[in-house]
């Protein structure tokens, strides 16, 4: 007999850690609230399109969008404040959530009066319930619960139980609807205003009493007393700029169905307002992601970039299936409402939901800006983004009708989303995006950036290369063929009369002549040591130097034999390579090398100037030295200090573009690019630089990828081989298991990058995933208290002979 077949355990285990997050299960919670609210109000409007003519439901879609109008105004936003603040209010819960309540109801009150009192000039259409006592009284009153109805969804949600919220409007949907098909309430010609509005009194009061019974009663009798954060003044300065958001975002919402009956007619407003409330409840899944994201980052702001990220990936793929499917299937949801709404509303209602996706980024950035108090930009963005789509609305709809409010509105919000994405959310996201995925997004900019610098290069170089030929007495033959690709402020081309016999350097900045002055002194200096007699070979011979004009430092190179590196030690002779490479950088490690305690002097060298590379990098661009600095030079020092090692020249940057080998890779033919040579450096950086690069190359990942996956390992690696109460435990003989030789490799590569040129910025995609991840591996470990991070080096002392064995 068959078993049945359950899902996986690792499947089900993780399905239920994504779950478990509270960001995830109440984002989801107040989505699924969305979606049955969407689905429950798209039946509302079904029914009463068929029971009333296209002119009733145009107004009482007008009637009930300037109730949400005024509601919005009336409840100043204070639905933001209690996500914002309730996580932190602890015994001031219930005054805080109270407070509110009575502030929206005077303002409700005040508001709804001064609207019915000039509503012939406000709305001419909508004049009739200002003529009705009893219709400007339930109006009234109505605003006012409306406001407090919006409000308990706040509350619900910073209490972390929009479970209930989901419930509550689930409810409120399906009773709305039924009271739309009582016969007293179809013969009126507000119905439509009426059901909806007398729906949510019970929901309203029961909600309330349990809320407060068991919710706020609890969360009081277990708090501690309440923090500052909740106090009167920190609240008030968020209203003040949240509400103007508010007024400017919610509120251009609930004016355009207005704006429609007043430049279009009663029959163009019936159409738009159901392709609106259509569309509406696609953004509302970004709302609620990003409601959940207001909580869960005023709980935990360290962590903003992550669960911003988080929130953005989750609200993605629920949205994109979503608005595929509302855009295809556009005329057949019209339909269901009447040929006349297919015919009318079809195009804006496609338009409206593909706005949905660029307005989930906005709504993510102002989950963001809120968290971190930056409301005053956030003030700005709002009004520039929402008044130039009122009026770019107003302006298109008079000329392309209803279309043209469809394109207005997918415009404005697609070029707020950019603008946002580049410069506040992206920066924030970069540690958190996936590796492989941004390196496919991105391996296609930088081909075209460097198609484009090496064009301007090649022209730089072939306007000043005759001057050069002429000072060094070339081959008059010789042309510059190509530009090679490089990172720093040096220029290489290739020279030759149809085949490459030499290169040319050229220095493109001060630093660049720097760098080719102290390369020269280095291979000088290599060349003439006795010791290196034999190995001299594969270093690269000057054929001689000038300036040009403007004073630049040009070198022209003998061009060694050998294949690049990169194409031989990403082949099948990789392998080979390595071995040859690491052969014969140990020649001139041991050659070179001397036996010596590291003290302070190297310390300093191998890890204070690297870190203060870093530190000055980040402050020169405006931005506070990360914390995670000082750390990781504390740990490279606790690491390094004491040691006995070997001390002796190193190439620095031993990488497979700094490498020709022959084709089969047993032989090395040259090793070029020494700027980064010391005769005080340590060899084994130089083995594991190569191997990270190596894997680096044949697995197409950034060094920092790389980094973060080999710390941890390398800590338990580092932590059972030395472990108090095992002395003779044996060391694994693989230096990517030392975190502290992976550490320090990572400090001089991104350090020697950082120095050697301005290309890179801290908040480029570069620094992102080679700088940033490593700095936030450091801190996880640090604060998960492992004692991994008490890092001992390498398991025994390295001998002079075998220095090279990395």
């Amino acid at each position: 007999m068959a078993t049945p077949r359950n899902p996986p355990a690792g499947l089900r285990a993780r399905l239920l850690r994504h779950l478990r997050h509270p960001l995830i299960r109440n984002g989801y919670a107040l989505v699924l609230n969305s979606g049955s609210g969407a689905v429950l109000g798209m039946a509302f409007w079904v029914v009463a399109a068929r029971r009333y003519d296209v002119g009733t439901v145009g107004v009482n879609a007008a009637l009930i969008a300037a109730l949400t109008l005024l509601s919005t105004i009336s409840q100043l936003n204070l639905s933001n404040v209690l996500n914002r603040f309730l996580p932190g209010a602890g015994r001031r819960t219930g005054r805080v959530i109270l407070g509110c309540y009575l502030a929206s109801v005077g303002m409700s009150v005040v508001v709804g009066l001064v609207f019915l009192a000039g509503t012939a000039r406000w709305s001419p259409e909508l004049a009739f319930v200002s003529r009705d006592p009893r219709l400007s009284a339930w109006f009234l009153l109505a605003l006012a619960l409306w406001s407090l109805f919006v409000l308990q969804d706040g509350a619900l949600s910073g209490l972390r139980r929009s479970s209930w919220v989901f419930g509550k409007n689930t409810v409120f949907g399906a009773v709305k609807l039924l009271v739309l098909l009582l016969p007293a309430v179809v013969a009126m010609r507000t119905g439509i205003f009426l059901a909806w509005t007398v729906s949510m009194v019970p929901l309203l009061v029961v909600g309330n009493v349990l809320m407060f019974r068991r919710l706020v009663a609890g969360r009081v009798a277990d708090a501690a007393p309440a923090r500052a954060s909740v106090a009167v003044r920190p609240i008030a300065r968020f209203v003040a700029a949240d509400y103007v958001v508010a007024l400017a975002g919610t509120g251009l919402i609930s004016a355009l169905p207005i704006l429609v009956l007043e430049l279009s007619g009663d029959a163009e407003a019936a159409y738009f307002s159901i392709a609106w409330s259509i569309s509406y409840t696609l953004y509302l899944v970004s709302r609620g992601m990003a409601t959940s994201l207001l909580v869960e980052g005023a709980t935990e702001p360290a962590r903003l970039g992550e669960y911003s990220y988080r929130a953005a990936v989750q609200t993605g793929v629920l949205l994109a299936p979503l608005v595929a499917a509302t855009v295809l299937l556009a005329p057949l949801l019209m339909r269901v409402f009447g040929p006349q709404y297919a015919e009318g509303a079809t195009t804006v209602l496609r338009l409206l939901a593909l706005s949905a996706i660029p307005s989930a980024v906005i709504v993510v950035y102002s989950a963001v800006e809120r968290v971190q108090g930056r409301m005053l930009r956030l003030v700005v963005v709002t009004l520039v983004v929402n008044v130039g789509a009122l009026a770019l609305s107003a302006l298109l709809l008079e000329t392309y009708g209803l279309a043209g409010i469809g394109v207005a509105w997918l415009l404005t919000q697609a070029v707020a989303a950019t603008g946002v994405l580049l410069t506040v959310l992206l920066p924030l996201w970069l540690p958190h995006l996936d590796a492989r995925l941004l390196t496919r997004l991105v391996r296609p900019v930088r081909g075209v950036r460097e198609r484009v610098r090496r064009r301007r290069e090649l022209r730089l170089l072939r306007s000043d290369y005759p001057a050069v030929a002429q000072a060094l007495g070339l081959d008059p033959a010789w042309r510059v063929l190509r530009v090679v690709t490089t990172v720093g402020d040096v220029s290489v081309a290739l020279l030759g009369a149809g085949c490459p016999a030499a290169l040319l350097k050229y220095a493109r900045t001060p630093a660049g002549t720097e760098a080719l002055t102290y390369t020269g002194g280095v291979v000088d200096t290599l060349a003439g040591d006795p010791r290196l007699a034999a190995w001299t070979c594969v270093l690269p011979r000057r054929l001689g130097s000038t300036r040009t004009a403007r004073g630049d430092l040009v070198v022209v190179e003998e061009l060694l034999p050998g294949e690049d590196g990169r194409a031989v030690l990403g082949s099948a002779a990789r392998d080979a390579g390595v071995a040859s490479v690491l052969a014969s950088a140990a020649t001139l490690h041991t050659s070179t090398g001397r036996a010596a305690r590291v003290d302070d002097p190297l310390l300093r060298a191998w890890v204070d100037e690297p870190v203060a590379v870093l530190a000055g990098w980040y402050t020169d661009a405006g931005r506070s030295s990360p914390a995670a600095l000082d750390r990781l030079r504390d740990v490279l020092r606790a690491g390094l200090e004491g040691r006995e090692v070997s001390v002796g020249w190193v190439h620095g940057d031993l990488a497979p573009g700094n490498v020709l080998l022959s084709t089969d890779g047993r032989q090395v033919r040259g090793l070029v690019d020494w700027e980064r040579a010391t005769s005080t450096g340590l060899p084994q950086v130089d083995g594991v630089h190569l191997l990270l690069t190596v894997r680096m190359l044949t697995e197409g990942r950034e060094l920092g990828d790389l980094v973060c996956d080999l710390l941890p390992r390398a800590r338990d690696e580092a932590a059972g081989a030395v472990q108090p109460g095992n002395p003779t435990a044996e060391p694994t003989g693989d230096p990517l298991d030392d975190p502290v030789l992976v550490l320090l490799t990572w400090l001089h590569h991104v350090s020697g990058i950082v120095a050697k040129t301005d290309h890179y910025a801290p908040r480029s995609v570069w620094a992102a995933r080679n700088v940033d991840v490593v700095l936030d591996q450091l801190n996880q470990l640090d604060q998960a208290g492992h004692p991994g991070l008490a890092w001992a080096p390498w398991g025994s002392p390295p001998q002079e002979s075998t220095t090279s064995s990395a």
